[in-house]
């Protein structure tokens, strides 16, 4: 089980906004209007700036013998390359898959692809739907929760909170950087949990490619139970996808997106 909730997170960063910085770097802290102005001028920069990309994905599915999270019950690794083209173009080919220790070759990985997808399973490629954003902003309430500094690097905290829980909403803090104005770590949870989720935890971590700040590591944990009038289903899972050899604006072809 694997929402693909992710889409289309912090977008770039513009050589205006860095000369701003430049300018106004030491006059204190910025205002909540003043950094989400700055957040969605990266994110028009980076959609304009890249096209298409292309990047590797490796992915590691535990599900736990119980809530306690003591012991695993099941492992799947899988490495797959993801296809992105502007504005909503996705396609992921899978490369390899292991479960429980062993490869599977291609018939089985095929045959197991088939059962997550019968079973509701959609892939995830690092990305959501930002609440930055121009269209999303409006739904939400934000709060500076001040400076901080994040593993050498000095940031805004911003939080997050949704002006009335709904569907893919979510609560949380990004960290965005003081020098550019991109995120380098976002954590956050649902604002209301569907029914049969106990639990649900993610958070994205960021890392610098070429001039863009793009997704490194997704990580989720959750806890899916199913009752009607006894327990039907009860699993724990923790999932992390780590993402690695981008290379941006390749120019793809038509027919990688074909059946997508």
């Amino acid at each position: 089980m694997y929402f693909g909730i992710m889409k289309h997170f912090l977008r770039g960063v513009s050589s205006i906004t860095l000369l701003l910085l430049a300018q106004v770097g030491h006059t204190g802290n910025p205002t909540v209007e003043t950094i989400l102005w700055e957040v969605q001028q990266a994110e028009a920069a980076r959609e304009s700036a890249i096209r298409d990309m292309v990047y590797t994905a490796e992915a590691q599915v535990i599900e736990w013998e119980d809530a306690s999270r003591g012991a695993v019950k099941s492992e799947t690794l899988s490495v797959r390359r993801i296809y992105v083209r502007e504005p909503d173009q996705l396609q992921n080919e899978y490369l390899s898959m292991t479960i429980d220790g062993r490869k599977l070759n291609q018939k089985e990985m095929e045959r197991e692809l088939a059962r997550q997808q019968r079973g509701g399973r959609r892939e995830g490629n690092g990305e959501f739907q930002s609440p930055f954003s121009a269209e999303a902003a409006p739904l939400y309430d934000f709060e500076l929760k001040g400076p901080k500094l994040f593993e050498d690097q000095a940031v805004w905290v911003m939080g997050f909170t949704p002006k009335q829980a709904g569907e893919n909403l979510f609560a949380g803090s990004a960290y965005i950087s003081q020098k550019d104005y991109q995120p380098v770590y976002v954590e956050m949870a649902p604002a209301a949990l569907p029914r049969i989720l106990e639990e649900f935890a993610m958070s994205i971590r960021f890392a610098q490619v070429d001039g863009f700040q793009l997704p490194s590591v997704f990580s989720m944990d959750m806890r899916v139970r199913v009752s009607f009038l006894v327990t039907l289903a009860d699993r724990t899972l923790s999932i992390e996808d780590r993402y690695s050899n981008y290379r941006l604006n390749v120019g793809l072809d038509d027919d990688i997106f074909d059946g997508e």
